[in-house]
């Protein structure tokens, strides 16, 4: 497919079929009895987490949500594939932006409104009888993540939930976690090819899963005239200071390649992490999950 083809198909895939709705396949979408009804039988709860940001000028500020959303619907599938039946809560959307803060469109809450909304919410769920909450980010901001895991600790403690934060080991090493938390999942993914250049948002990688589940949200014509920002970790550890330091490093708020985007290369994006987060999950629930030694 040559650069700036849209794919034959502009609603998507059978995922998104049904049209750009975060609710579509949700607990939004059902009635009470039917959530009665899941609470009863056992189901667990997937929920997706992300944030409204800039994302480049071709790409919609709502892509970490998109895309969370998108795992969690590709989660739900290869679970109940295993037997484990699985509802999707309403994806979060309001975390912490620290790298894109000073862009318009960035939208930051407070550290203690994240922990509240959230702790809310898994209460609510536990008193519906929903107390197996795993928790599916797409956002990699440090300050964000551990608000997460903030609220996931303490609605723990406080309501005996059972929440989880299903993560990669290179992520839960960043945040300081040792693998032994109760309260995290990590799985290991394959190793990334090294690459003298840096790409950790509204690149190729974000681009195409973009482009293949919500191509109309994509700003083609934009996309064509982007170039990579060739950035190092040297300069990643700047950016990620954020506000006026990120944006010197990013002016346009992308970290990447964008050109290296496809639709083909988004169809394929998430099946690690579709596998591997099914499987921590799986032999959590099994109670044969082992933790990851990251120290």
């Amino acid at each position: 497919m040559s650069k700036g083809d849209l794919p034959a198909a502009s609603k998507g895939p059978e995922v998104t079929s049904r049209g750009y709705s975060i609710f579509d396949g949700t607990m939004a979408d059902m009635t009470y009895p039917e959530i009665e009804k899941a609470a009863r039988e056992k189901a667990i709860v997937i929920f997706p987490v992300g944030v409204i940001e800039a994302h480049g000028p071709h790409l919609p500020l709502g892509v970490d949500t998109y895309e969370g959303y998108i795992k969690a619907k590709l989660l739900k599938v290869e679970l109940e594939k295993r037997g484990i039946q699985a509802l999707i809560a309403p994806p979060f959307y309001w975390g912490i932006n620290t790298a894109t803060g000073a862009f318009p469109g960035s939208f930051s809450s407070r550290e203690e409104t994240v922990v509240n909304v959230l702790w809310d919410a898994l209460a609510s769920l536990k008193r519906w009888g929903l107390e197996n909450v795993f928790f599916v980010n797409n956002h990699g901001d440090a300050d964000h993540n551990l608000v997460i895991l903030a609220a996931i600790r303490k609605a723990r403690l406080d309501t005996g939930t059972r929440a989880y934060y299903v993560m990669e080991d290179q992520l839960a090493k960043r945040l300081g976690l040792t693998g032994k938390e109760a309260y995290a999942l990590v799985y290991r993914p394959a190793p990334l090819p090294p690459s003298k250049f840096i790409e950790v948002h509204a690149g190729g990688g974000e681009t195409s899963v973009m482009w293949y589940y919500f191509p109309d949200l994509v700003r083609v014509d934009i996309w064509k005239t982007l170039k990579s920002t060739d950035k190092t970790l040297q300069d990643l550890v700047v950016w990620r200071r954020g506000w006026e330091d990120a944006k010197r490093v990013t002016p346009q708020a992308f970290f990447g390649d964008p050109t290296t985007a496809s639709p083909e290369r988004g169809q394929g994006a998430f099946n690690e992490f579709t596998a591997a987060a099914a499987g921590v999950i799986e032999a959590q629930l099994k109670g044969q999950y082992r933790p990851v030694d990251l120290t």
